[in-house]
Parts: C-alpha cells; structure tokens; sequence
C-alpha cells in the first residue's frame, strides 16, 4: 500500500540534484531523500524549496493509472468515470462533484463530493489500494 511519504515527489534532473548537494554539503542520497519527502527536516524542506523555486524544478504527485471515461448518462449526468485494475469503479458528477466509489459487484463503498483537486487525488489512492 503506498503512503503519504511516496504519494509526491520534486521531479529534478541530474543536474540540478548534484548542484543541490553541492550547494547544502550533501550526499546525493540525502538529496533524493528529500527530494521524495523521506527526509524532513529545516534542511530538507530548503532543498526542495531551493529545487522548486530556484531551479525550476517541479512538483509531482502520484495519480494511478486507470481507464477513464467521460459519460453522458439517458438522464443528463455528466459524469467521469474511472476503472482500477483491482475492480473498483469511481464515478464522479461533473456538475455537483459528488464521487461514488463501487466495489467489484457495485456496492457503494464510499460517497463524498469533491470540492478540491487534492480530493479527488486522495480518493483516486484509496480506490486503487482497495
């Protein structure tokens, strides 16, 4: 099951990560671990401040991967609709940003709406490490 600590990451080059153990008198391992928020400490959190904002680099965060699709249901809704390879569906409304997650026989495991991108990311974790 993944955690919060590999859900984000500083996606860096080469490059720039050995300037960041240059410029902090690092190891490169030290660099990767925080660049992949293993390591937080004040030191850390100014490397990836220092990647980010000075070297341009960019900040990801894990999305599973899935088939999704966008329906129009017979009744008007919009909607996304997402498979996991373990079975589980997740359905959101377009329009009122309610998510429903099913299990493999279509059980409701879950409702919320969403109101935020970060939401939806977390639900999109929970259904994939179902």
């Amino acid at each position: 099951m993944r955690t919060a600590v590999t859900e984000r990451y500083i996606d860096a080059t080469e490059e720039v990560r050995a300037k960041l153990a240059k410029t902090f008198n690092v190891t490169p391992k030290f660099v990767y671990m925080c660049l992949t928020y293993r390591a937080d400490s004040e030191k850390a959190r100014k490397i990836r401040y220092t990647a980010v904002h000075v070297y341009k680099a960019k900040a990801m965060r894990h999305c599973p991967e899935c088939e999704t699709l966008h329906n129009v249901t017979e009744d008007g809704r919009d909607l996304m609709v997402q498979n996991f390879d373990n079975g589980i569906k997740l359905e959101i409304d377009k329009q009122t940003g309610v998510a429903v997650v099913y299990d493999r026989k279509g059980a409701v495991l879950c409702s919320r709406k969403i109101e935020k991108f970060p939401e939806l990311s977390e639900l999109q974790l929970y259904a994939e490490n179902l």
